[in-house]
């Protein structure tokens, strides 16, 4: 019995003093103050994934009371659907496009904004910010008139330099540029308010430095600046990347996803799977993809952005 209680408390001593020393007591209190979103994100994000996962190897509606068992056919039927191949190129095309086109004007625009002879900085903070507090049905409402091809002011103003009439939103060539152009205008702000801050937290004295080993604006900026916001241009570029990805507001009320399927995504045709063909499994399925092409890409990204 001695043995026995002796053997007891050494290991109730053993796991008391472990308790002491292991990191999760130390940071129990940050544990305890995570734990609400972590509860959060649980039931609002992991559970719908491992739902979605578990739709795409079904068919049939949202309703249906008993769904059949497909297996990976909604995967199969995605690689003969034409129009399928044809809103993943649109995405594909208008992401490759949108996000660098994006992010230089907008680090352009923070230099611009952040120079020190320019004044009124935090008018034109709010001007550029303000597109992102408009809903997005009501910022394509207004730009389909800015867009019309006969009585819209930008082909009132393309009219001054010569360009002719242009159908930004029925013709195929130019549809999807007129959506970028739409969404340029939208997110721009968020990209220019993030450099912003950015480049406030570059010390002074380094480009104070710079300018006393003879670099001139251009070379600060290229050299000391840019390079200490790598972190937060990799944010904006990730960012940008799978909002490209997800785009649907805009398509949806300015264009439908026409003329003849050319400004039609890939988040679109989910929305249209599900809801209007009743084919919840290859809207699910197709959701399934889109995460599986943005995550190698926000890796690579990650990678060549932040290697330093």
């Amino acid at each position: 019995m001695t043995s026995a209680t002796s053997s007891s408390v050494q290991s109730r001593t053993a796991i008391v003093s472990f308790w002491k020393r292991s990191a999760v007591r130390r940071n129990v209190g940050a544990y305890l103050f995570i734990l609400p979103f972590m509860i959060l994100f649980a039931v609002f994000n992991v559970g719908p994934f491992f739902w979605a996962l578990w739709l795409s190897l079904i068919r049939g509606d949202l309703v249906q009371p008993v769904k059949p068992f497909v297996g990976l056919q909604n995967y199969v039927s995605l690689t003969t659907d034409n129009i399928t191949l044809t809103v993943f190129k649109n995405s594909l095309q208008y992401t490759v496009s949108v996000v660098p086109i994006a992010v230089i004007t907008a680090l352009a625009l923070a230099f611009l904004i952040g120079n020190k002879l320019v004044r009124f900085k935090d008018f034109y903070r709010s001007v550029v910010f303000f597109p992102l507090l408009a809903s997005a049905a009501a910022t394509a409402q207004i730009w389909s008139y800015i867009l019309a091809p006969r009585y819209g002011v930008m082909t009132y103003l393309l009219s001054f330099v010569g360009v002719p009439e242009i159908y930004w939103l029925s013709d195929p060539n130019f549809a999807l540029y007129g959506i970028l152009l739409v969404e340029w205008w939208r997110g721009i702000g968020f990209h220019i308010i993030l450099f912003l801050a950015a480049m406030l937290g570059v010390p002074e004295e380094l480009h104070e430095a710079a300018r006393i080993d003879g670099a001139n604006s251009w070379q600060v900026a290229i050299r000391v600046t840019i390079p200490l916001m790598r972190p937060v241009i990799l944010f904006s570029v990730v960012m940008g990347t799978i909002w490209a990805f997800q785009l649907f507001d805009t398509v949806f009320v300015l264009t439908n996803g026409g003329p003849v399927h050319s400004t039609a995504t890939i988040v679109w045709y989910i929305y249209n799977h599900a809801f209007r063909y009743g084919q919840v499994g290859m809207a699910a399925a197709m959701g399934v993809v889109l995460l599986l092409i943005i995550m190698p890409i926000s890796f690579v990204q990650m990678r060549v952005l932040g290697e330093r």
